[in-house]
């Protein structure tokens, strides 16, 4: 299909050729591919970040696109290559946890713990095995070129996923760290942190809803309030700001600043939200 959408969220990087080559590989299967580059700057080796940034970002997509997600530290081992079908979007990935939080909207409860989830109706799931529709010879280390890739690019072209490998049932699950109620308020912990050295945690907006914000506190700093913008913290630029962000989730920033190095934090920090009593509570 021509003017398909193929987007890429990879560890790659772009000082190395890997993101570029993906490309190369598209383009030769399909030419009339458009190709989107979400990210090449997931940490290395970091499926859960991956994960993140594939689950809150897919669905401002079309939903006929094509995504190859490649953070694959289990390259050439017995992890499977698959292409999973969902009501908004396919996406070509290793089977090690980085389709989480894409998979999670669609199921009615979600695994207690790392291993595996069973698939619900509404999507579909293929172990890609057919080395037809594989570039070679296959290198070991490199199945974002020689197996995702090329996945994807002919199923732009309309090869059917059932032609491209076995169906399964389930996937592998990675689970994400869920925010905990105290008596007062509500614990969580930075999940993401981006290239502005804002933290993001996973207390979502849903879990503020209705609630007026007393304080927030993480590393020991207390942010009196929940701001509306970047430059609406208490003291104004340069100062620690708490606000729910595009994500969707509450997040730590500095007014024109890096959070992340002012409060020396990262992914794991915990972060606390304390509500204002209601009358009657």
């Amino acid at each position: 299909m021509s003017g398909t959408l193929l987007v890429f969220t990879t560890d790659f990087g772009l000082v190395d050729s890997y993101a570029g080559v993906l490309k190369g590989v598209a383009l030769g299967i399909n030419p009339g591919l458009r190709l989107v580059d979400l990210t090449h700057q997931i940490a290395p080796q970091d499926v859960a970040q991956g994960a993140f940034v594939l689950g809150v970002s897919y669905r401002y997509f079309p939903a006929d696109a094509i995504h190859v997600a490649v953070v694959d530290p289990g390259v050439g081992t017995v992890r499977r290559p698959v292409l999973l079908r969902t009501p908004h979007g396919f996406f070509v990935a290793p089977d090690n946890g980085l389709l989480s939080r894409v998979l999670s909207p669609y199921l009615s409860s979600a695994p207690g713990g790392a291993g595996m989830a069973e698939l619900p109706p509404t999507v579909r799931a293929f172990h890609l095995t057919n080395p037809d529709y594989w570039l070679h010879p296959v290198s070991n280390t490199f199945h974002g070129r020689d197996i995702f890739t090329p996945a994807a690019a002919y199923l732009s072209l309309g090869v059917a996923p059932e032609s491209l490998g076995q169906p399964v049932g389930e996937l592998v699950w990675l689970p994400a760290p869920q925010p905990r109620w105290a008596d007062v308020g509500v614990s969580g912990e930075i999940v993401y942190c981006d290239g502005y050295g804002n933290l993001v945690s996973n207390i979502s907006a849903t879990l503020l809803e209705g609630r007026e914000v007393g304080e927030i506190r993480i590393r020991g700093r207390v942010i009196g309030r929940l701001n509306r913008t970047f430059l609406d913290a208490d003291g104004g630029q340069g100062e620690l700001a708490a606000l729910v962000g595009s994500h969707g989730y509450l997040e730590i920033a500095v007014a024109n600043g890096n959070a992340a190095a002012m409060l020396s934090a990262g992914v794991g920090e915990r972060v606390s939200v304390t509500f204002v009593a209601q009358p009657g509570q």
